[in-house]
């Protein structure tokens, strides 16, 4: 049996990535074509929603995170560090699980692994030590975009997972109140009317009704702002303008589902997603290592295209006095022969 310092090196755990990376594409490529393959051979029509795809690809996630973590920490600390802080988030997964914090089995399984990426990748940007600007920023831009996709995972996992979502119907004058949510939505006026330019017998494109209301959150005031049902003349449909509150850890969104003009009621729509800001931020993390690495790339072309000009000039004097050389021996040979 080799001994664990043979199998536990950055290129096993690379090849381990690796496939697995193959295992999940070969999932989502099936998932996607398994809605043609049965439209063309039966007929029907079927679809795979979001929960498909994640009960399938989130086993090989998890195992990516983990091999994330012990590929960075293996080379910036050691193999017995990775092994620690992988197995203290593998614990810390288990103990979630038990005690359940976050009362929602797909996070309190991922977000301690994930947590111990998020440190593993932090650690391996701050223990950075290129001698090169060129070599930092090739290092620091594949790192940033490994922090990206951590938390872009982190923001998908909790605004997948811990969502709440509810509906009300509000009078004028009203409140709505969406315990769950903590938040409660009070209904300052309703006024309604044609609007736009003239459409046919109507004097206006849309008939719009206006929500304008105020937000408190846990009793205190948050916020106030304004929605819109909007019933177009012309394309004959529906369609509302929303209201969204992007906070740091949550993101509030209130829609107007119907008004009643003669009861000056409306039916408000409200949901409150956690972590939106970690996925925003994770995908322009993403972009942002990805506009580094352009950087260095570009800087290194810019070295080798100078590099091989002086090489090419070194290599002509080269040739030129080998050349030189050839000619002497020759010229002494044909005086030898003379003589």
């Amino acid at each position: 049996m080799k001994p664990l310092n043979n199998i536990l090196t950055v290129r096993s755990t690379i090849l381990a990535t690796v496939f697995v990376l193959v295992l999940l594409a070969a999932l989502i490529t099936m998932g996607l074509l398994t809605p043609f393959i049965v439209r063309v051979s039966t007929g029907k029509e079927i679809l795979l929603d979001a929960a498909y795809f994640n009960l399938r690809a989130a086993l090989p996630t998890l195992a990516l995170v983990m091999l994330l973590t012990l590929c960075l920490l293996i080379r910036s600390a050691g193999k017995e560090e990775g092994l620690l802080v992988l197995g203290i988030g593998t614990v810390g997964s288990v103990l979630s699980v038990i005690f359940s914090p976050f009362s929602s089995l797909p996070v309190n399984i991922a977000f301690p692994l994930l947590a111990a990426a998020f440190f593993a990748v932090v650690y391996r940007l701050v223990s950075l030590r290129e001698k090169t600007l060129k070599g930092t920023l090739r290092r620091a831009g594949s790192h940033i975009i490994h922090l990206g996709a951590v938390l872009l995972l982190i923001g998908i996992l909790f605004s997948t997972n811990m969502k709440l979502e509810d509906s009300a119907v509000v009078p004028m004058g009203g409140v709505g109140t969406f315990k769950s949510m903590g938040y409660s939505v009070q209904v300052t006026n309703i006024t309604s009317g044609i609007e736009g330019a003239p459409y046919g017998s109507y004097p206006g494109s849309a008939y719009v009704s206006t929500v304008d209301f105020d937000i408190y959150r846990w009793g205190q005031p948050f916020d106030s702002g304004q929605v819109k049902y909007i019933s177009d003349f012309k394309w004959e449909q529906s369609y509302t303008e929303t209201y969204i509150h992007r906070g740091l850890m949550e993101e509030l969104f209130i829609a107007p589902k119907s008004v009643d003009t003669k009861t000056q009621t409306v039916e408000l729509y409200v949901r409150k997603v956690p972590f939106m800001t970690a996925l925003w931020g994770g995908f322009y993390l993403m972009v942002l290592g990805i506009l580094i690495l352009f950087l260095s790339d570009s800087l290194l072309r810019n070295k080798g295209a100078s590099g091989d000009g002086l090489s090419g000039n070194l290599s002509s004097e080269r040739s030129f006095q080998v050349d030189e050389n050839k000619n002497d021996i020759r010229k002494k040979r044909v005086s030898k022969k003379n003589v």
